[in-house]
């Protein structure tokens, strides 16, 4: 078995390896030392997650998004390791359970539906602009 971390992937030295290397030889490919960085990574992101959720309370949920979620976002949904890392609490797991968690897909533009809705509660209005006919 090749080993991606020692001798490189896709004709990229190991030096020249990016994340997306390690995920894809981890996940698809089965590379065991990178599905064991992956593994790591995940439960570390779940636990600071699941520690932010016990600090901030935030019962309308947390929202996971942007390039590592994606990036990982086949990995987190087939695997138990987020959900068991992020809820693993000990005394204080039943706070943590009663938070909602969320994935928010790639293709959602947060950046545009904020300045929306700013821009909506700035004019005061949630009505859609008049027509040119309409004007007329």
């Amino acid at each position: 078995m090749k080993r991606v971390l020692e001798e490189g992937v896709d004709g990229l030295k190991p030096k020249d390896i990016q994340s997306y290397h390690i995920i894809k030889a981890g996940v698809k490919d089965k590379d065991a030392l990178c599905l064991l960085v992956v593994k790591k990574f995940v439960e570390i992101y779940a636990v600071e997650a699941g520690n932010f959720a016990l600090k901030t309370l935030p019962f309308g949920g947390v929202y996971l998004l942007g390039g590592v979620t994606n990036g990982l976002l086949d990995y987190i949904l087939t695997d138990d390791t987020f959900k068991n890392n992020f809820y693993d609490k000990g005394r204080l797991e039943n706070a943590v359970r009663g938070i909602p968690l969320f994935i928010i897909k790639p293709e959602t533009e947060l950046g545009i539906l904020g300045a929306e809705e700013c821009a909506y509660r700035e004019l005061g209005s949630f009505s859609k602009p008049e027509s040119k006919e309409e004007q007329d």
